[in-house]
């Protein structure tokens, strides 16, 4: 397999739309930056001092590329996100998105919202070569992923022969890993899970394979499973050199993608649960319950072209129930997708009761009233 095809752009914020005590801040920053630094940037860029009370474009953009400029990209996404969601359209700040995306490993989406600069200004320069980049990486991505997937299916078929031992899971649950990170891959992070554990049952104190359950578990939100692999880990292997690195991590946390869909239901808090999605989303693509409420919430906030996503990966599910065929019928009914009429069938069928199943058919058929 080739090397990955290396990516790096420079932020785009050039002081645009800036309050000018921000940008001296800003300038001063990037000279020198440091915690206390940001934190007082930060600070500046939500100061209620703004017009109206609110915020500034500009001040926005320039903690976005301060958060660029320090690697803290997963700051960074939500305040990009943030401006993307009200309507801004200036390309520098849709630009700096695409780059945040790559940096937390979402390239698909990158590409996209590089599409929707050059389709709302043809030929930005900036825009034309980032995307040129992008389409490249994925290229090689999808090359990547299919051969994960071959190796998973080999080394899936060793496991399960009757002489199988702890190498054999501890290799698949390798390959999984790497998969559960990927949209559309079919692996979430139990598959992962499951692999370790079986690897640990048949060797117990694996320093390896704990260690990499203890990730696992992590970035499954199993927490007991998460626990017990740390216990494991320091009882088994105490001079490791993760444990450090765990012993400050907060404990996992299971995904709750339903309460956030609940607060997506307010007007006033949607786009804040939309974003928070997303980013549960990221770190566990192939969640169903993930890619059902992220399918609601981008439906609830209108934007059917995010909806459709995860929607394809959702689509790929296997035995979903009422709520998951009615997150497809009404994102595919959105966007005008026969897909719909076979999901609303779907929906009807597992409806709990048939007062369910009425509230559904009535929320679909006011799509056609938008």
């Amino acid at each position: 397999m080739n090397s990955e095809p290396s990516i790096y752009w420079d932020p785009q914020y050039r002081g645009d739309g800036t309050r000018p005590e921000v940008l001296a801040f800003f300038e001063q920053f990037v000279v020198a930056p440091d915690g206390e630094g940001l934190a007082t940037l930060k600070d500046l860029a939500l100061s209620a001092d703004a017009p109206a009370g609110g915020v500034v474009v500009g001040d926005l953009h320039a903690l976005a590329s301060a958060y660029l400029v320090t690697g803290q990209f997963d700051e960074a996404v939500p305040v990009l996100e943030f401006l993307a969601d009200e309507g801004v359209e200036d390309p520098a700040v849709r630009c700096d998105l695409a780059n945040v995306y790559i940096r937390i490993g979402s390239v698909d989406r990158a590409a996209r919202e590089l599409e929707r600069v050059l389709a709302a200004h043809p030929g930005h320069v900036a825009a034309e070569r980032q995307l040129v980049d992008v389409q490249a990486w994925l290229r090689w991505h999808e090359a990547g992923v299919e051969l994960l997937r071959q190796q998973a299916g080999l080394l899936a078929a060793l496991a399960a022969a009757d002489d199988a031992g702890a190498t054999e899971y501890l290799a698949l649950a390798r390959v999984l890993y790497q998969l559960a990170a990927v949209p559309r891959s079919g692996v979430d992070w139990p598959d992962v899970v499951s692999a370790l554990e079986r690897a640990c049952d048949l060797h117990p104190g694996h320093e390896q394979a704990l260690e990499l359950l203890v990730a696992a578990a992590h970035h499954a939100g199993a927490e007991a499973q998460w626990h017990r692999a740390l216990l494991a880990l320091e009882e088994a292997a105490p001079g490791s050199e993760h444990l450090g690195q765990w012993r400050s991590v907060p404990p996992a946390v299971e995904p709750n993608p339903d309460r956030l869909l609940a607060v997506a239901a307010d007007p006033a808090e949607v786009h804040g649960a939309v974003r928070e999605l997303r980013s549960l989303y990221r770190r566990s693509p192939n969640n169903p319950d993930v890619l059902r409420c992220v399918v609601q919430a981008e439906v609830s906030a209108g934007n059917a072209a995010e909806a459709l996503w995860p929607a394809e990966s959702l689509a790929a599910v296997e035995g979903l129930d009422f709520y998951g065929h009615g997150a497809l019928a009404m994102v595919y009914g959105m966007v005008g997708d026969r897909r719909a009429r076979e999901h609303v069938a779907a929906a009807l069928e597992l409806a709990p009761d048939a007062a369910a199943g009425a509230e559904f058919l009535a929320q679909y058929d006011r799509l056609g009233e938008g």
